[in-house]
């Protein structure tokens, strides 16, 4: 008896953890499922150089000033999840971050040199299709690896550098040089 509640238990917290503009996890349960993996608790992984936390925020080819209606906006994150989600392993967790327009990557288990190559075939595939709206996308891309002091705030610096200046670019939060 108590075995389908929990099954009900199990699918109400995967329907709760869920977007609905994207269909990926939500803020709080993206956010939770960083921690996990780079701090925060007795079941946290050691930061490494093999993990990778990817911030992805998107852009018409007209520019911010160009921006479409949330209404198109909303379609077009969802197409940017779903195509970004269509690069990634499944071990890798995609979610939204706090930024309403911006969504994040968790790459467990891999080396920066491996997420640059994700993220630029993230890049190239957005780039190559049009949005069902008609409205062409772009993707700048910021990557933090586990080793800096908080991966959070220089994938944050890293997207910000990577939207300089039309933005569509990637780059690379440099890491905390290490005292011996």
């Amino acid at each position: 008896m108590s075995e389908p509640r929990s099954m009900f238990a199990v699918l109400r917290e995967a329907i709760n953890s869920r977007d609905p503009v994207t269909g990926t996890l939500h803020q709080s349960a993206f956010a939770r499922a960083v921690q996990n993996w780079i701090g925060g608790g007795a079941a946290a992984r050691r930061p490494s150089s093999s993990l990778v936390l990817v911030q992805i925020d998107w852009t018409t080819r007209a520019g911010r000033t160009g921006r479409p209606g949330r209404r198109q906006a909303d379609a077009a994150l969802r197409q940017v999840a779903e195509i970004t989600g269509s690069c990634l392993r499944t071990t890798d967790v995609l979610g939204r971050t706090a930024h309403p327009d911006t969504l994040g990557v968790l790459l467990p288990s891999t080396p920066a040199q491996q997420a640059e190559h994700v993220s630029r075939r993230i890049r190239a595939a957005v780039g190559e299709r049009t949005l069902k709206h008609g409205i062409p996308v772009t993707v700048s891309i910021g990557l933090a690896t586990g080793l800096v002091t908080d991966p959070w705030a220089s994938a944050a610096e890293a997207l910000a550098d990577a939207q300089l200046d039309g933005g569509n670019r990637i780059v690379v939060a440099a890491a905390a040089p290490r005292h011996v």
